[in-house]
C-alpha cells in the first residue's frame, strides 16, 4: 500500500510539470470548433472514466454522440452560472507516448452553439481551470482503482491462506485419526498373533493324538 500512495505521489509531481490547458480547436460533425485540450499522463480509458464519473456524481448522465461524450443541461459552479452541454473527447498521444491522453473538452450554450474565447473568455478560462484540475482528479481515480485492485488481490490471497489453514487442520485430524487407528492395528495384531499360535498349539496336539 505504501508503494501505491509513493507513485501516486512520483505522479502527482510529475502531472504538476506537465502541460496546461490550452485553447483548441476540435473536429465535430465535419466542422472546426472552438475547444480547451490538455495533455494528461494516463491511459484514455482511465481519463475519460474519471471525467464521467465527475460529472455522473453531478447527477447527469452523458451519451455518446459522434465520437464524443455529450453531456446535457450542466450547471458547474466551476463554468459559471449558465447551463451549459458538455463534450469529452480523449485521444492518444502518439503511438509511442499510448500513455498519456489529450483530453479535448468543447462547451456549448445550447443546441451545438460552441462558446470560443472571443464569444466567452470567461467560460473559456473557467473551462481550462477546470482540465487542469483532472489531471489530480485522475491520479486520484486511477489511485482508487489501484487501491480497489489490490483489496481484491489481498482478498484473494487471504482465502487461499485461510483454505490452507483449513485443510491444514483437516489433515491434522485425519492424521491423529490415522495414528490412531495404526495403534489400534498394532495391538490387534498382536493379539491375533497369540490366538493363532495358541490355535496352532491346539493343532499340534491334536495331531499328536493321532494313532501312529
Amino acid at each position: 500500500m505504501k508503494k501505491l500512495f509513493l507513485l501516486a505521489t512520483i505522479l502527482f509531481s510529475a502531472a504538476c510539470s506537465f502541460a496546461q490547458a490550452r485553447l483548441a480547436t476540435a473536429d465535430y460533425n465535419k466542422t472546426m470548433q472552438p475547444a480547451v485540450e490538455i495533455e494528461i499522463p494516463f491511459t484514455e480509458k482511465t481519463v475519460m472514466k474519471t471525467i464521467v464519473d465527475n460529472i455522473e456524481k453531478r447527477g447527469y448522465r452523458g451519451k455518446e454522440n459522434k465520437g464524443y461524450m455529450v453531456f446535457k443541461g450542466v450547471m458547474m459552479s466551476e463554468l459559471g452560472s449558465g447551463t451549459y452541454d458538455l463534450y469529452f473527447k480523449t485521444d492518444r498521444k502518439s503511438r509511442k507516448e499510448k500513455d498519456i491522453t489529450i483530453l479535448t473538452m468543447m462547451v456549448s450554450s445550447g443546441f451545438e452553439k460552441f462558446i470560443g474565447d472571443t464569444t466567452d473568455s470567461r467560460v473559456i478560462e473557467n473551462a481550462k481551470t477546470f482540465l487542469n484540475n483532472q489531471t489530480a482528479a485522475v491520479i486520484a481515480y486511477d489511485l482508487e482503482l489501484q487501491v480497489k485492485e489490490q483489496e481484491e488481490i489481498t482478498a484473494k490471497s487471504d482465502k487461499k491462506y485461510n483454505n490452507l489453514v483449513e485443510d491444514g487442520q483437516d489433515l491434522l485430524k485425519k492424521k491423529e485419526k490415522l495414528e490412531k487407528e495404526i495403534v489400534e492395528n498394532t495391538q490387534k495384531q498382536a493379539e491375533q498373533k497369540a490366538e493363532a499360535e495358541k490355535q496352532r498349539q491346539i493343532l499340534e496336539t491334536l495331531k499328536g493324538k493321532r494313532k501312529q
